[in-house]
């Protein structure tokens, strides 16, 4: 599945905001505040979408923020358009709580008028399939018809959105020096922000479940790739664990549980390490490395990934992000000249405020004599980070 266009309207800065998606990388680029980050967090509202059911009341709807997206999807080889209201709160923290979501559907050869509404409980069956890492949908009547069934599949394939911040992973000290696990799966962290804990997680499980995918990160960051690190290794110790139940009739039960303590170290000149002892740029290309190649989301969402990262490192973290994006669509935000060097300028949208967060294909957004002024920069004196650099998008 690829978004081809989307319009967002009534979602912070972006009152109407619309602009077409490449199929593989799409970068935003304007200075602070014009609403880059607006945009991002407006990509994942679908993907939220997991009801607040013990709250949520129709009559409530008028009382909730409402959001409207409206995409246009290619899928299956038909173009569909999808028009979706989004009813939220924002909390304190600035996050998002989706209460409810009326999604409708039509095909590009259907009636303008004809419109299906889609069940909004099959965006919840959708997600949990996607965790569950299942195929066939649940065994209920209601999502036994051919109908329910391919739109559920279709829901499976927008939820896979994934979003990565500036600073999701610019502190190592963050990361524990050793984690927990239970019958295989990592144990709640009573820390509120287990961001680096889960990256170190699922990288233990990719070595553990998936040693191509692991053996092929380990090669991009090696020696045989960017040469940021030598090895990453695992030391586990099994804990004795066990807990009791009482049955009917004062019957004791005991229960047995495996539980294991996994130590990660990083092998860099010949010393093992902590992950919390590398410095923030090597963590964070090396989480950004392996949720690049790891991720299995249809679109990945990478807020400026210059933060933290020097040119060198950086120069290797676009270039995957390139060949990566030939199999899955990628929107990175950008406030880095030297990003912008790797670029072709199609590949770029310049966001600007006016009346509102405005996102236009670079090369729809100059002029004629610009282009041409940009077109002659480009093949006589330099490239785009530069030209942006010298004030070549100034009224931006």
């Amino acid at each position: 599945m690829k978004i081809k266009e989307i319009e967002i309207s009534n979602y912070r800065s972006c009152i109407k905001t619309k602009f077409e998606l490449q199929d593989t990388l799409t970068v935003l680029i304007g200075i602070n505040g014009v609403g880059k980050s607006n945009i991002l967090n407006a990509l994942q509202l679908i993907t939220k979408g997991r009801r607040n059911r013990r709250y949520f009341d129709e009559e409530q709807n008028e009382n909730l923020l409402i959001t409207k997206l409206n995409l246009i999807l290619e899928y299956e080889e038909k173009k569909i358009f999808l028009r979706a209201n989004v009813f939220y709160e924002t909390d304190e923290r600035n996050t998002d709580e989706i209460f409810n979501i009326e999604l409708k559907y039509r095909f590009e050869d259907s009636p303008p008028r004809k419109w299906a509404v889609m069940n909004n409980e099959f965006i919840e069956v959708a997600d949990y399939m996607n965790r569950k890492g299942l195929i066939e949908v649940p065994r209920n009547k209601m999502f036994q018809t051919e109908k329910a069934k391919w739109e559920i599949k279709l829901l499976q394939h927008l939820n896979k959105v994934n979003y990565y911040s500036a600073t999701q992973f610019s502190d190592p000290r963050k990361c524990p020096i050793s984690f927990e696990l239970e019958d295989s799966r990592l144990t709640r962290s009573y820390r509120r922000d287990a961001t680096h804990e889960y990256f170190m997680y699922e990288l233990h499980r990719t070595f553990k479940t998936k040693p191509e995918i692991f053996e092929l990160f380990l090669n991009t960051v090696n020696g045989n790739g960017i040469e940021l690190i030598d090895d990453f290794q695992f030391i586990e110790h099994e804990v004795p664990s066990s807990s009791y139940k009482v049955r009917a009739g004062g019957k004791i039960e005991k229960i047995i549980k495996t539980r294991k303590i996994v130590i990660p170290s990083v092998v860099v000149d010949g010393l093992n390490l902590s992950p919390n002892q590398l410095s923030e740029g090597t963590f964070k290309t090396l989480a950004l490395v392996f949720y690049i190649i790891n991720d299995d989301s249809e679109l990945l969402l990478i807020e400026e990934p210059e933060v933290c990262i020097h040119h060198g490192l950086l120069n290797s973290l676009i270039e995957l992000i390139q060949i990566y994006s030939k199999n899955k669509q990628i929107i990175i935000s950008t406030h880095s000249d030297y990003v912008l060097d790797k670029l072709d300028p199609e590949n770029v949208l310049l966001v600007k405020k006016d009346n509102g967060t405005q996102a236009k294909r670079l090369t729809k957004s100059l002029t004629i004599n610009e282009f041409k002024a940009l077109k002659d920069y480009l093949d006589n004196s330099g490239n785009l980070g530069e030209y942006w650099k010298e004030g070549g998008f100034e009224d931006e």
